[in-house]
């Protein structure tokens, strides 16, 4: 995969993953219990931007989501974080990286508002 392509499919995620979690959003209100963050059980990415905003964005899905629809968006935010850290190989592209994973803690905060995203 070359670096460009790489850099718009990260941008492209990071957009999609809250978009998809407006999708699955329960209007019960309906919470799951909270859990460790993946990145202690799944790894780093290696980029602490992205690290952060992948943990957060899985506490408000937890909030957020049903716990089958939770469950689903599991596999997703290991995906995504298994994408990142293989991109995430020069300091470049963690630079890159970082930049994207601080522009979805922004969009994460004005789509969820009744979820807490720090940084950015």
């Amino acid at each position: 995969m070359s670096y460009s392509r790489g850099i718009r499919r990260a941008g492209w995620v990071a957009v999609a993953v809250p978009c998809l979690l407006l999708l699955g959003c329960d209007s019960s209100g309906a919470t799951v219990g909270v859990a460790q963050p993946l990145t202690s059980t799944d790894g780093s990415t290696g980029v602490a931007a992205c690290d952060s905003y992948l943990d957060q964005y899985e506490r408000c899905a937890q909030t957020v989501l049903t716990s089958q629809q939770f469950n689903q968006h599991v596999e997703g935010i290991r995906e995504q974080r298994t994408t990142w850290a293989t991109m995430a190989d020069t300091q470049p592209k963690k630079d890159a990286l970082a930049l994207v994973c601080r522009r979805a803690i922004v969009t994460a905060r004005a789509e969820f508002p009744t979820c807490t995203f720090a940084g950015g």
